[in-house]
């Protein structure tokens, strides 16, 4: 497992979901995110490649599917995309 530092989980932890979600969704996804800050490999549901051909990685959470890419020369987490885990 990748060791990360403190300073990607404040950046991630950052995130705020739109406050037009409900509370539970919203606590949701930010529980996943701080997820992500902890192990943002062995987390992932699944990879997928960008159209600059960057692996990103995928993760659902609840009804949501959060798309994020790990930025290892910043030492940044990016959430790319944010939706319906049924798109």
């Amino acid at each position: 497992m990748r060791q990360i530092g403190s300073h990607w989980k404040n950046l991630i932890a950052a995130f705020l979901p739109d406050e037009r979600l409900p509370r539970k969704t919203r606590l949701g996804l930010r529980a996943g995110i701080l997820e992500i800050a902890q192990d943002p490999i062995g987390l992932s549901d699944a990879t997928d490649f960008d159209a600059t051909r960057r692996l990103v990685q995928i993760m659902v959470v609840g009804d949501y599917a959060l798309t994020y890419w790990i930025d290892d020369a910043d030492q940044h987490i990016k959430i790319l995309d944010v939706h319906s885990a049924d798109r």
